[in-house]
């Protein structure tokens, strides 16, 4: 078993934080179903990230390998977390009737994340 490394840590910790923010901020100021939308969102981010820690995970333990291995496997998860993100997505939208701006407002702000735990990491290490 490989050690989980903390940027994803983080990352996934600032992703839940962000829902359950967005998701409180939704149900006081718009609608229950906004919250819902938000949080449904948020949580496809998230299940997004863990797909990758995994695939990341899985390829530290399998030493030894060439390079196209390597790409291959970059390859098959861009394209698994593409699908994954599209079909969840289009079932929030279809089965679930929830609200498609907040859906979508709560998958952005789960992605933006992406963009904060380097900078914060960034701001740690200059300490």
């Amino acid at each position: 078993m490989g050690i989980v490394h903390p940027e994803y840590i983080r990352l996934v910790g600032l992703q839940g934080t962000l829902t359950i923010i967005g998701a409180a901020l939704a149900y006081f100021v718009v609608t229950p179903l906004a919250a819902k939308s938000v949080a449904y969102g948020s949580c496809v981010a998230l299940l997004g990230t863990l797909l990758l820690a995994w695939r990341l995970r899985q390829g530290e333990s399998r030493k030894n390998f060439g390079a196209v291995w390597y790409l291959r496997q970059a390859y098959r998860t861009a394209i698994e977390r593409f699908v994954w993100v599209t079909f969840m997505l289009a079932v929030g939208f279809g089965l679930l009737k929830l609200a498609p701006l907040w859906v979508l407002a709560g998958f952005v702000a789960g992605q933006a994340a992406w963009l904060a735990v380097p900078v914060l990491m960034k701001f740690e290490n200059t300490k």
